[in-house]
């Protein structure tokens, strides 16, 4: 995907620190790589540790999974927790902190599917809310909050056919998951923030796949899961639905380009620049590295899922996890069948967005990489 000549620039000479939470993540760790890139900046990272030798060797050992190395003279360690009042730091730490940075990216979050709000409410909602509180001041920081498009999963969805780079509704959420409300509410203390007039922009992120580069997938994805299972088994569950997704390495280029740009409005962007991809394409790409892919109604590949557990213990972690929605019924979300509008998000892209190198030789090289998960 090649950038608009018109794209609104990513120079920002004013932004010399920058704070990354999430930096131990699948997408922080591009993010932290593409920071880096884009800016001269000297990047903060929020880790949870017990030392600055022990963050380190977090990131690191991150980074080295997607096989992404950066300039370490312009990383520094924060410890800290997302769950916590100052994040755990003592006033002075957590004031000189304040007084350091000129913009947030805020990518720490619990990505789990299928537990419960309360759950997460501590980092996901409450975390945020920390956050904001950092970047409120007499010189208000701007602040990135990752979202999800998951939050389209509310109720009041239902019945619509496409979404919009707008605040959510203003009713009472109905959510299944808990996830999806953690998102939820997370983005109504930013819409809050942001009438009041902070600087807060919104990126409501798709599924994100491997790197568009390298190919190289989150080995804890929830699609990356299901499909390890397939190549393992040569079973598949018959599903119809289409993924609306975004390679990791083009999320983080998106995020903290649109995070350098000054302008305060619009505050919402959908990084959804791609066609969906139907569940049938991306089960032709893994019949490439099993023979005779055979497809099961979801319960039934479950429990075959199961039964070949018992002699693959690369499976445990894809039963534990479907245990919790066996029928595969999350397939059946509002966001699998959903149009995302990107009349924001359009100039920072080049005219007619594509997969680089097209799709069928990135999800080749995408399925290459979670074979060897």
């Amino acid at each position: 995907m090649s950038h608009s000549e018109n794209a609104p620039s990513d120079s920002s000479p004013d932004i010399e620190n920058i704070f990354l939470t999430g930096a131990t993540g699948f997408i922080g760790a591009h993010l932290l790589k593409n920071i880096l890139n884009h800016t001269d900046a000297r990047v903060f990272c929020l880790v949870l540790g017990g030392s600055i030798p022990a963050g380190i060797q977090k990131i690191a050992a991150n980074l080295e999974r997607h096989h992404l190395s950066v300039d370490w003279s312009r990383v520094s360690i924060v410890l800290g927790d997302l769950s916590q009042p100052l994040f755990g730091m003592n006033h002075a730490k957590y004031d000189a902190l304040k007084q350091a940075i000129d913009l947030i990216i805020h990518a720490g979050a619990g990505v789990s599917l299928f537990s419960e709000y309360e759950k997460l409410k501590a980092v996901n909602v409450d975390g945020l809310g920390r956050v904001l509180e950092l970047a409120n001041g007499e010189q208000r920081i701007p602040v990135t909050h990752l979202s999800s498009y998951s939050v389209f999963n509310e109720a009041s969805y239902s019945e619509v056919q496409e979404v919009f780079e707008e605040p959510l509704r203003r009713t009472e959420p109905i959510f299944r998951s808990g996830y999806a409300k953690s998102k939820w509410m997370a983005e109504c203390l930013c819409e809050q923030a942001h009438a009041a007039g902070a600087p807060v922009k919104i990126l409501r992120l798709p599924y994100i796949l491997g790197a568009a580069s390298t190919g190289i997938c989150n080995p804890n994805g929830y699609i990356e899961l299901i499909l390890k299972a397939m190549l393992l088994t040569s079973l598949a569950p018959q599903l119809d639905f289409s993924l609306t997704c975004l390679p990791v390495d083009i999320c983080a280029d998106l995020v903290v380009r649109i995070s350098l740009h000054s302008q305060a409005n619009p505050c919402i962007f959908h990084l959804t620049p791609f066609a969906p991809i139907p569940w049938a394409e991306i089960c032709e790409a893994a019949s490439n590295y099993v023979h005779d892919l055979e497809h099961l109604p979801p319960l039934e590949w479950y429990h075959h899922i199961k039964k070949c557990a018992l002699n693959h213990r690369e499976l445990f972690s894809v039963v534990a996890l479907l245990a919790q929605d066996p029928s595969l019924m999350h397939f059946r979300s509002n966001i699998y069948r959903l149009r995302f509008d990107t009349t924001h998000l359009t100039p920072y892209l080049g005219e007619a967005p594509a997969f680089p190198q097209g799709r069928s030789t990135y999800l080749r090289r995408y399925m290459e990489s979670v074979s060897k998960v």
